[in-house]
């Protein structure tokens, strides 16, 4: 078999160490339990107002800005959307400020759902003669508008905070680094990344008359992180649809990390018998079934990925996708298969890219909204990792969900209707597109050509380096391993043709 050449970069070297206890006070593996507050519909707009008589706003990013921010976790019964309405008052100025945003992320229904809204006030419009602790504003309104889409809808409510963004901790919001990474992707960590608290009842600020006809709704489970020490909501009972955190074995499930997986109960001696009766509680531990990082994921944008992306350069951002083209290039190369964008405009004349867009009507197939083609991310809907080659069933996605949704097969990432409506537009089988295996008739070909794989594919020079102590074939062949899951034992296979050991891979993997 005949394998295309491609290059690679030079692998960085270490640029962080990881810890349990970062902050000293929470290692990320503690947890409470809160119930919900829950809002039975009467009409299907209901308008739920805020307000604060004063918030002071604090300088951040060693800019002339200052924030105001809202969010929580939602929880809707049934199909909603969301508008925020802002208005607010400067000493000394006549004018009053009105802000609005429709949110257009995509909110689902019968699932929690992290929601916020945030404003930046430009500082310089105070009186110079003010000092930093006079930048306040007044009469503060924030009206959360929930339209439902269908009636007699029941919303719960868990975490939700109104304030300035003021976080002064873990080497807090200052720099014009942490300023750029503020506005990058920023939708994928609201509400975390504003650092509001998350121990607050719905109604704290609330002043509209739902305040009355607020009721007691689900248990919450909300799980400490070990950079801001802040317990910030899982979505325990449905952990996939991530909410504060990244999960940690998605793969290997259930997740046996102890600290990853199991979180003690702080506030266990004031909750009651009825709190502890969930099949996620074992005596003083909440258990999680994919376990969960231990940092919450703004920290991980802020302070993980963003320290070390400092020290990456170009090349060095692009080296982390190596493992995926490899996938590539030995899934096209066992089918006998071009790079589906050189094929299809072969046959049809036209762009693969252009095609997919056209076919998705221009937009994001997750989220619905318009996207130009420069900004479509090709997702392999069935993923790449799982030995699924990219092919004319690929689907228009945004950023956010490409993101999102990574290699999550579509029964894991899309509603019953989003499948069923994906199924038609993708034109793949029911039974493939409903599965959460590696393609068969790759591994099946895989097995066939496995002297060739190990032979002649991972002899490549490229995959003989060593990168951070590890040869790049070493993480090749363990990346089959995991989506084979024991099904198939490639290195018995090739000992059984050849009667060695591959000479292409370390014995000690």
């Amino acid at each position: 078999m005949e394998k295309k050449n491609f290059r690679t970069y030079q692998r960085r070297s270490v640029t962080r160490r990881s810890g349990f206890k970062v902050t000293g006070n929470k290692t990320g593996g503690e947890s409470i339990i809160l119930s919900s507050e829950q809002y039975q519909c009467t009409n299907k707009t209901e308008r739920f107002i805020f307000y604060k008589d004063v918030i002071e706003l604090v300088p951040l990013f060693e800019e002339e800005i200052g924030i105001i921010a809202f969010g929580g976790c939602l929880y809707s019964l049934k199909k909603f959307e969301i508008t925020f309405n802002l208005s607010y008052s400067i000493p000394g100025i006549e004018e009053r400020f009105e802000h609005s945003k429709k949110l257009t992320k995509q909110l689902n229904n019968g699932t929690w759902n992290p929601i916020g809204f945030h404003k930046e006030i430009s500082l310089s419009i105070f009186d110079v003669n003010f000092k930093p602790s006079e930048f306040i504003i007044k009469d503060v309104n924030m009206e959360m508008v929930v339209k439902s889409l269908e009636a007699e809808n029941v919303l719960q409510f868990i975490s939700f905070d109104f304030d300035s963004i003021r976080y002064q901790g873990y080497q807090g919001y200052q720099g014009a680094d942490l300023a750029k990474l503020f506005k990058q992707k920023t939708s994928m960590h609201v509400p975390q990344i504003y650092y509001l608290k998350t121990d607050l009842l719905f109604s704290s600020y609330l002043v509209s008359d739902q305040i009355d006809r607020l009721e007691k709704g689900e248990d919450v489970v909300l799980k400490s992180c070990n950079r801001c020490d802040r317990y910030l909501p899982i979505n325990i009972n449905d952990e996939i649809n991530t909410l504060s955190f990244s999960l940690h074995c998605k793969k290997k499930a259930p997740c046996k990390h102890s600290l990853f997986s199991s979180y003690k109960i702080d506030n266990i001696a004031e909750l009651t018998p009825a709190n502890l009766k969930h099949p996620y509680v074992r005596g003083e531990l909440i258990v999680s079934h994919y376990g969960h990082q231990l940092e919450c994921t703004s920290c991980k944008k802020y302070y993980v990925n963003g320290a070390l992306n400092k020290l990456r350069n170009s090349q060095q951002f692009r080296e982390d996708s190596l493992r995926r083209r490899a996938l590539e290039v030995l899934v096209n190369t066992l089918l006998d298969k071009n790079i589906v964008h050189f094929e299809f405009k072969n046959k049809t004349k036209k762009e693969f890219s252009e095609y997919i867009w056209k076919k998705f009507d221009c937009r994001c197939f997750k989220c619905g909204t318009k996207i130009a083609l420069d900004e479509m991310h090709l997702d392999h809907t069935m993923p790449l990792a799982y030995l699924y080659r990219l092919d004319e069933t690929a689907t228009c996605l945004c950023a956010e969900h490409n993101t999102k949704k990574r290699d999550h097969f579509p029964v894991e990432f899309y509603t019953e209707e989003e499948l069923i409506r994906l199924q038609k537009i993708t034109g793949i089988d029911e039974g493939v597109i409903r599965s959460t295996h590696a393609n068969p008739e790759v591994v099946d070909l895989l097995v066939k050509n496995v002297v060739w794989f190990f032979d002649e594919f991972l002899s490549d020079p490229e995959y003989q380096k060593v990168r951070d102590d590890r040869r790049t074939s070493d993480k090749i062949y363990a990346s089959l391993v995991r989506v084979l899951n024991c099904k198939v034992d490639l290195v018995d296979e090739y000992h059984l043709a050849m009667k060695k050991f591959p000479p292409t891979i370390s014995e000690e993997i």
